[in-house]
């Protein structure tokens, strides 16, 4: 026994299997752009902000090895007989060389660090410059005032010797 309707269940079959793969296929592609297509971007993006983190990692220890240098010839300053000018001119080189590779404003979040860390070497190199200038003072002004205690002693009696003069 033959069905009547074989023309239209037919029809309604191939109608379905063809919804079906319509279906079955966007489900696929909607899996395959949320699973493969998305990582790769996010993965790119990703390594992009870690390649910047490793170079800013790299420059940061590259810029503290300076920076220790650079202290270190700043402490050579206090070590007695030194030439002071001459480790003065190798630190400004090395606070010049060290402003230098300081990386543009809008590439760095630490900018502002890295110029105050440079800022405060200048200042330290001047104050030890003054220090190491003003290093005998204190003694010069003892000695100064033993000046003046002899100077007042001598004026003390040469006024007494002018108003015996003057008495006579």
């Amino acid at each position: 026994m033959k069905p009547k309707n074989t023309k239209e269940r037919n029809a309604s079959i191939l109608k379905f299997a063809l919804i079906f793969g319509v279906t079955l296929l966007l489900s696929l592609l909607a899996v395959f752009f949320d699973f493969n297509r998305l990582p790769f971007k996010e993965n790119k993006i990703l390594k992009g902000r870690v390649s910047q983190v490793e170079k800013e990692e790299l420059f940061q220890s590259k810029f503290s090895e300076d920076a220790e240098e650079i202290r270190s010839l700043i402490d050579s300053l206090d070590r007695p007989g030194q030439n002071v000018q001459y480790f003065n001119a190798l630190i400004n080189d090395k606070i010049v060389d060290l402003q230098k590779v300081i990386p543009a404003k809008d590439s760095t979040s630490y900018y502002n660090m890295y110029v105050n860390y440079v800022q405060s070497f200048v200042d330290i190199q001047e104050l030890k410059t003054k220090l190491k200038k003003l290093e005998n003072a204190e003694q010069r002004l003892q000695e100064y005032a033993q000046e003046i205690d002899r100077l007042s002693a001598d004026l003390d009696n040469k006024e007494r010797f002018i108003q015996s003069l003057r008495r006579r």
